[in-house]
This record gives C-alpha cells, sequence and structure tokens, in this order.
C-alpha cells in the first residue's frame, strides 16, 4: 500500500515532506508525495529539501524518483533502516537542523549506532538554530526516550554555509511523554557575532539586560570563525526558546529584543513548549507507546499540518483544546 501525501495540505512547506519520508522509513511503507512546496514563491525541491531525500534514502536503502532540484512529487520506497557512519552535505546554507529533524527519528529505529556529520547552515533565517536544536528540541525528545549526543563543529550563516554538526544516536524505542507545567530553571542565552565589529555583542547583551532585568539571563558570548559574517542570538529554558538573526541593515539591539520578545512573550503564556518547538514533537508523540500531552501558546498553521500528515500513516489521532489561556494538546493510540 502506497500512501499519497498532498504537499499543498495546510500551509503547504517543506516540512510536509521532511515528516512524510520520515514516517514512511519508520512504517516501512512507500509514499507518494504530490505538489510539493506549492505554498512557497519557490515550488519543488531545494537543495535543503533534496538533501532529505537523499540522506533518509541512503539510511532506509530507498528507491527514489523525482529526487532532482524544482521536482514537486516524489515517490519513495523505504527499505530497511541501518544504523552506521553517515556524512550529509546540504551544498548550500540550508539548515542542517532540519535535516538532523528528518534523520534522527528514523536513526532511532536502525539496527545499531549511528554517527552523522550534516553540513550547511547552523544558524539561518526560517529554521531553528543549532542551540535551540540541541537545548529545547533534544531536551524534550529526551523526555521520549531519544538517545542522542549532538555537537556544533562549526558554525555556517547565510549566504556561504559552511556550518557543520555531528550526531551520535542510538536506537530506543518512544515512549509516552507530557510537557503541561513550565520547568523552573535560569534563562540562558548564546551570541554568536563571526567577523563583526566586538560592539555588536555587547551590544546585544545591554539589551537583554533590559528586557530580562539584571541577573535573570546567563548570557555566554560565542567567539567562532565561520566561511562568512553572520550574528545570532539564541535564548532557552527548558521547553521554550527564541531566535534571533542578524541581517544587513538590521541593528543589533534589534536582534536581541527580537528573541527576548518571542521567548518573554512565550513564558508569560504559561506554555511549557513554545509555538515552534510543538510541531516538532508531534511525530514523538504519534509514535509514542501511549497518550501524550503538550501546553504550547497557541495553534500554528504548522502544526495543525503536521498533525494531519502523521495522522495519514494511521495509529494515532490528535486533539487540541483551550485551556487557561493556553493550549493543550494531546496525542493517543488508535
Amino acid at each position: 500500500m502506497k500512501i499519497e501525501i498532498d504537499g499543498s495540505l495546510g500551509e503547504g512547506g517543506g516540512q510536509i515532506l521532511r515528516t512524510s519520508l520520515s514516517l514512511s522509513c519508520m512504517h516501512g511503507v512507500p509514499v507518494r508525495i504530490s505538489n510539493i512546496r506549492s505554498g512557497r514563491s519557490a515550488a519543488g525541491l531545494a537543495r535543503q529539501h533534496l538533501a532529505v531525500v537523499n540522506a533518509l534514502g541512503k539510511i532506509s536503502g530507498a528507491k527514489a524518483k523525482g529526487a532532482q532540484l524544482g521536482c514537486t512529487c516524489v515517490e519513495f520506497e523505504p527499505g530497511k533502516i541501518r544504523g552506521g557512519e553517515y556524512e550529509f552535505d546540504i551544498g548550500s546554507a540550508g539548515a542542517v537542523t532540519l535535516l538532523a529533524q528528518a534523520i534522527l527519528p528514523v536513526l532511532c529505529n536502525a539496527d545499531g549506532e549511528s554517527r552523522v556529520v550534516l553540513r550547511g547552515g547552523t544558524h539561518v533565517k526560517g529554521a531553528p538554530f543549532w542551540d535551540y536544536f540541541e537545548n529545547v528540541f533534544l531536551g524534550c525528545a529526551g523526555k521520549f526516550g531519544v538517545s542522542v549526543q549532538g555537537k556544533l563543529k562549526q558554525a555556517g550563516f547565510y549566504p556561504k554555509g559552511g556550518g557543520e554538526i555531528e550526531l551520535l544516536v542510538k536506537p530506543c524505542t518512544f515512549r509516552s511523554a507530557d510537557f503541561l507545567e513550565q520547568g523552573q530553571g535560569k534563562a540562558k542565552c548564546r551570541i554568536y557575532a563571526s567577523g563583526l565589529p566586538a560592539h555588536v555583542a555587547q551590544r546585544e547583551k545591554d539589551a537583554l539586560g533590559l528586557a530580562f532585568g539584571g541577573n535573570a539571563i546567563e548570557i555566554e558570548d560565542i567567539k567562532c570563525k565561520a566561511a562568512c559574517p553572520g550574528n545570532a542570538v539564541v535564548i532557552w529554558e527548558d521547553g521554550i526558546g527564541a531566535c534571533g538573526l542578524g541581517e544587513i541593515g538590521k541593528k543589533a539591539e534589534d536582534v536581541a529584543k527580537e528573541a527576548a520578545s518571542y521567548f518573554l512573550g512565550e513564558k508569560k503564556s504559561g506554555a511549557a513548549i513554545d509555538s515552534h518547538c510543538a510541531d516538532q514533537l508531534l511525530l514523538y508523540m504519534g509514535k509514542a507507546n501511549g497518550k501524550c500531552s503538550i501546553r504550547t501558546s497557541g495553534i500554528s498553521a504548522h502544526l495543525k499540518t503536521n498533525m494531519q500528515v502523521i495522522e495519514k500513516f494511521g495509529a494515532v489521532k490528535f486533539g487540541a483544546k483551550e485551556d487557561r489561556g493556553t493550549f493543550i494538546v494531546t496525542s493517543d493510540v488508535v
């Protein structure tokens, strides 16, 4: 039986492709994805999406049709998931964290441990930065039983990329987990300012100090060299994180304020999981061995779409209800 997925579903982005291919491998069922990224200005496979098809194809020994740049339809027939040594290069500043999110749950179902090196962008627009992935996403995934160690080997910014991360993944069985209450930790932050004047990071530190009120946040200034200049601010505390990206013409203070505003808004809402992380955890909720629940600040288009895609593979039903100004998202085996 081949599962048909319409890539124009919901928000029509690349997450549909990533989720569909991950679940295809994990369930061992062929999938056909049409209208890929029809909700984007440039439809079809970009380099970062083609990298997902090729990486999962290699990990699962799949037969794939349509694995070409710009293609809007992919047919994917997976084989056996194999652990081992893997290296994948996106070939652009495409986000390594999104590629990592696609292959991680699959490698958790492999026949042995895996070491994976991914190259591309580590702190880029439209994707979780490495530090968010490491501290928020992987921290939450660990509660589902995921056993992974990650390391940033080289930062990579737009437009040249050149970043590199390493993941060590052990096979596991996903267990149920609940995320209903905020943690009581202290907010932490990392600032990256590669190839930029020292005052950039200092201005961001000052802006964060004003936003958080003195000692309410621990700030680490990361000294790094990258293939091109870049600036990023990442804030996290348990299941809540935020990213601010430096761009040409954007004030350093605004980069810091962007991250602080989102983070503090999520904290104030009472959510245990921020709205971006919520949709990233759905796959693990769907594959867990029991009912799961998370409290998040809102129901994003990404989350709704991901629910629909995961339910197409059967065995799980999602629900969402408003509760005390937040939303509780649940999954249950059917």
